[in-house]
């Protein structure tokens, strides 16, 4: 029924030139990122935003909270995401120059928050690789045919602003390639992908923003400062918004994202 049930969230697409997981008996677990052998210090903020489902939404339900924090060596992002049919929470653990090295996903299904997924993505392994705990599977352990990525896409928008911020030259027009980490549906893939800049527009709520497309066929909008304010399908920020604020769906257990799975 799990798995089920979180297959619908993301659905399964064939993909030419898709790295996939297969999987293997173990992987090679690496400790969580330190500097110098030293814990990771609590950090500056560097972005945040609270975005949600504006009146041109199709989906009108969808709520994303993100900050981004440089935090001594690295950089981590943190997102928590609401909508209807899943309860999201990424850690990201970036480098310098936001290279992807780390990432640690947690589902939940709104209607049972004892039913979870958890998911670590360790992409200082070469190849990358995968271990995954539920309650239906128990623990499993992929490895990614292909390079480790250079950006990776994950629920919400706020994520693809590393990306970004890693191309900050970038100008309309231009256009940078590698391989991506797209982990939102429940089989996750490595594929060749592009980030784009498209021309700067207008945009009600927002005014004058910059217009960056990923993969070819999803745009995101940021402010000058490469803060991600929205999205082509409507997403705003909470702050610009006259509808109410939902509130957040109950808590779940508690998140520890430097925890191993085995």
């Amino acid at each position: 029924m799990v798995a089920s049930a979180l297959a619908l969230l993301g659905g399964v697409s064939g993909c030419q030139g898709c790295l996939k997981r297969v999987p293997v008996d173990h992987v090679k677990v690496r400790p969580y990122p330190t500097c110098d052998g030293k814990p990771l210090p609590p950090g500056d903020v560097v972005s945040k935003g609270f975005l949600r489902s504006g009146p041109y939404s199709l989906d009108q339900h969808v709520a994303e909270h993100y900050v981004f924090r440089r935090r001594g060596c690295v950089y981590v992002a943190t997102v928590h995401q609401d909508w209807p049919l899943e309860v999201t929470d990424v850690q990201v653990v970036y480098d310098l120059h936001w290279k992807p090295l780390r990432v640690w996903k947690r589902a939940t299904l709104p209607s049972d928050p004892r039913i979870d997924d958890v998911r670590l993505y360790e992409l200082r392994n070469d190849p990358p690789t995968m271990t995954r705990r539920s309650n239906e599977d128990g623990l499993e352990h992929f490895v990614f045919r292909g390079p480790q990525p250079v950006a990776v896409i994950g629920p919400g928008r706020g994520l693809i602003e590393a990306w970004i911020r890693a191309n900050p030259d970038l100008q309309p027009g231009g256009i940078v390639r590698g391989p991506v980490l797209d982990f939102r549906a429940r089989f996750e893939k490595i594929e060749h992908g592009s980030l784009r800049r498209n021309d700067d527009r207008d945009v009600p709520e927002l005014g004058r923003v910059r217009v960056y497309t990923v993969l070819g066929r999803e745009s995101v909008f940021t402010d000058d400062d490469l803060n991600v304010v929205g999205d082509l399908s409507g997403l705003r920020p909470d702050a610009v918004l006259k509808s109410p604020t939902p509130e957040p769906l109950e808590e779940r257990a508690p998140l520890d994202p430097t925890a191993p799975l085995d």
